[in-house]
């Protein structure tokens, strides 16, 4: 099956999908970085410093 399906399609076919994919997962954790609160970002980088650790960084 890999191999009719890898004789169907050309290499530059892959290498543009390839490039699809990391350019919507590159695109989403942007975006998910962008909107993640300043609180919470705060509260996660304090978990290695501290000894404690919050349950409630999820808010």
């Amino acid at each position: 099956m890999i191999k009719k399906l890898t004789g169907f399609l050309e290499y530059g076919t892959f290498a543009e999908i390839a490039l699809a994919i990391f350019s919507a997962v590159f695109i989403a954790i942007v975006i998910r970085t962008l909107f993640t609160k300043s609180n919470v970002t705060r509260k996660q980088a304090s978990i290695v410093l501290g000894e404690s650790v919050e349950e409630d960084c999820h808010e």
